[in-house]
């Protein structure tokens, strides 16, 4: 898979599939910086620490069974796995599945103006390692 079109992102929030209720998606890691920089050194010197990162998910917010609410409400201030595939192709080397605990610190349950559609956004951080599946 080279350049896509990203209209067919697979999201999974504690083992449900919620990809069609999805309408926009972002998964962010990043490391710590730590300076190095000793007595003697003429340039600043640095090293990576600890690693750490989010996701932030729109949602179409949907009240029906093992949908938006129903699948998220429940696990306001737990951990649950969540899931990111760039395609709904096989994970492969090239569409490559990150798996993550994430932390579920919000849950706004509607966001948004008269004649607006019923959507909901959560950025949740992640704890502990992320997976990355390329099989």
């Amino acid at each position: 898979m080279a350049v896509f079109l990203q209209n067919d992102v697979q999201v999974t929030v504690n083992s449900v599939d919620l990809t069609d209720h999805v309408a926009s998606v972002t998964w962010t890691e990043s490391a710590a910086e730590l300076e190095t920089t000793a007595m003697g050194d003429s340039n600043v010197t640095r090293i990576g620490g600890l690693k750490d990162g989010s996701v932030s998910i729109e949602f179409h917010q949907d009240f029906a069974t093992s949908s938006v609410y129903q699948t998220l409400y429940p696990l306001l201030g737990t951990t649950t796995t969540v899931e990111l595939t760039p395609t709904s192709g096989a994970v492969a080397a090239d569409n490559p599945k990150h798996s993550a605990s994430a932390l579920v610190t919000e849950l706004p349950v509607l966001d948004g103006s008269i004649s607006d559609l019923a959507t909901v956004s959560v950025t949740w951080p992640l704890s502990g390692p992320v997976t990355v599946s390329t099989s």
